[in-house]
């Protein structure tokens, strides 16, 4: 656990899957997903996704606490991939749902839970870790070293 001024961050667990929920709710929300029932699915998946995966330690989170609540949070998922000559090991660490509450924003909580993540990347030897961004939340990225790519995407409807 890590004490900081007026919170504290520690590895959550299956008990918190209701909070690691809401706040990836809240996240989606705040990106412009609107339609409630596709946000009501996206939580009973997130709620499934959350209790089949934690507790084996395929998705790991980390959450802040303060006045008793979490207010911020963020997961880490270890992929394997075929290597390449900059990734020999053939692991990469997919950072996501780095979210913290409004009234907690602005006081270093989401630089320190990713701080977490990318120590714990380092200590486990992986050599590579990715993220989507937000247009607001890149720089955060860009303070810890995270450099844009040529990644390009394509979901299929």
């Amino acid at each position: 656990m890590t004490e900081t001024e007026g919170y504290h961050i520690r590895k959550a667990t299956a008990k918190e899957i209701p909070e690691l929920v809401m706040l990836r709710r809240e996240m989606f929300e705040a990106m412009g997903f609107s339609d409630s029932s596709i946000v009501d699915q996206l939580a009973e998946a997130s709620t499934r996704y959350f209790k089949r995966t934690i507790p084996k330690g395929d998705f790991r989170a980390w959450v802040a606490e303060a006045d008793g609540m979490v207010v911020a949070s963020i997961g880490l998922v270890i992929h394997d991939i075929p290597p390449t000559p900059q990734n020999l090991l053939g692991k990469e660490g997919y950072i996501m749902n780095l979210v913290t509450r409004p009234p907690w924003r602005r006081r270093g909580i989401g630089a320190a839970l990713l701080q977490i993540v990318l120590d714990t990347l380092q200590v486990e030897g992986i050599p590579l870790a990715s993220l989507h961004a937000t247009p607001g939340g890149q720089g955060i990225y860009a303070v810890a070293g995270f450099k844009p790519s040529n990644e390009m995407i394509h979901f299929f409807k």
